[in-house]
């Protein structure tokens, strides 16, 4: 059956208005019109296929979050803040489980036909991935790792290869990117013959066009956490963690006033941080505690146009800090 003529798309308007607006049951709406309810069905998915129904997930902003916002839009170089509620005795992965919430809602809103979205790594990615559902029909979609493999075991699932093949597996017809390298190559000459295949030159080119960035962000505080002891060798992760660095995006420290640590980073296979602040859109996702240094770096080094993050997170920036 198609849908060009304007009797269909009566029709699939007439369903669509019973079923969404006047709250008709697909039972009530059989009876009325005389159809059968197995056609109500595919007749209202027909309706969303076609864009005459559109569905928006919209989680509530308390006027207690609002004012966190602003406060985080006035006092740091962002373009949205979204602060996530939570609840008091809340821990850390139920916080990343709100967060990944809010994150799913943004990147619908954010995603369009053609655009290029670019993956970091690690548990915040990973949940984000795991809870992600596309809620509208998009073309052209390319997905990219921002960062090479682990140098340690960790759990695949964390990896950015992985990552971004699950979120293509999430979003139809979508191109995937791979990045075949460990993340530090030690040698100039390794890591020129490893960038040089068509794979990875295709990937690395297209850090230049990334649309829409996803990075989480690491703390000093969190290097005995498994993830990251499984990403780095112990030398890599001492180094990266020198001169009184407090976070990293990308494998790439910072102070808590934004200085980065420019010593290590030319056996780093991934996109820079120059390369990052060009990116069209970076959203920033982090919870905890622990992190909340870390984010302030990132702030203050102008790495995120927007932060997710928790109001818990946001009230211990405003007391520390301000």
């Amino acid at each position: 059956m198609t849908y060009s003529n304007s009797k269909q798309i009566e029709r699939l308007i007439q369903v669509s208005e019973l079923y969404y607006k006047r709250n008709y049951s697909q039972k009530q709406i059989s009876e009325k019109l005389h159809i059968h309810r197995t056609e109500i069905s595919r007749l209202l998915k027909r309706a969303r296929e076609v864009g005459i129904v559109k569905i928006n997930v919209s989680p509530p902003t308390s006027r207690a979050n609002e004012n966190l916002e602003n406060f985080m839009r006035q006092n740091f170089n962002l373009k949205q803040a979204i602060v996530v509620p939570t609840e008091t005795n809340s821990d850390y992965h139920e916080d990343l489980e709100s967060i990944s919430v809010y994150t799913n809602t943004l990147l619908n809103d954010l995603m369009k036909n053609d655009c290029v979205i670019g993956l970091s790594w690690g548990e915040t990615i990973k949940k984000v991935v795991d809870n992600f559902f596309l809620s509208k029909k998009l073309k052209n979609v390319s997905i990219l790792p921002l960062i090479g493999s682990p140098m340690g075991k960790l759990d695949i699932s964390c990896q950015a290869n992985h990552l971004v093949h699950r979120m293509c597996d999430k979003i139809p017809s979508s191109k995937l990117f791979y990045l075949d390298s460990p993340v530090f190559i030690n040698s100039v000459r390794v890591m020129r013959e490893i960038l040089s295949t068509e794979t990875n030159r295709s990937t690395v080119r297209a850090w230049d066009k990334v649309n829409i960035a996803l990075v989480g962000v690491g703390s000093a505080k969190m290097v005995d956490n498994y993830n990251w002891r499984a990403f780095y060798k112990k030398e890599e992760a001492r180094e990266i963690y020198k001169n009184s660095m407090v976070g990293d995006v990308l494998s790439q420290s910072f102070s808590l006033d934004g200085e980065e640590y420019r010593e290590k980073y030319s056996n780093l296979v991934g996109a820079s941080l120059a390369q990052l602040r060009k990116m069209d859109t970076v959203v920033g996702v982090a919870t905890g505690e622990r992190k909340v240094e870390a984010i302030i770096g990132g702030l203050k080094a102008d790495l995120f146009d927007i932060l997710i993050t928790t109001d818990k997170v946001v009230r211990e920036i405003k007391h520390l800090y301000f």
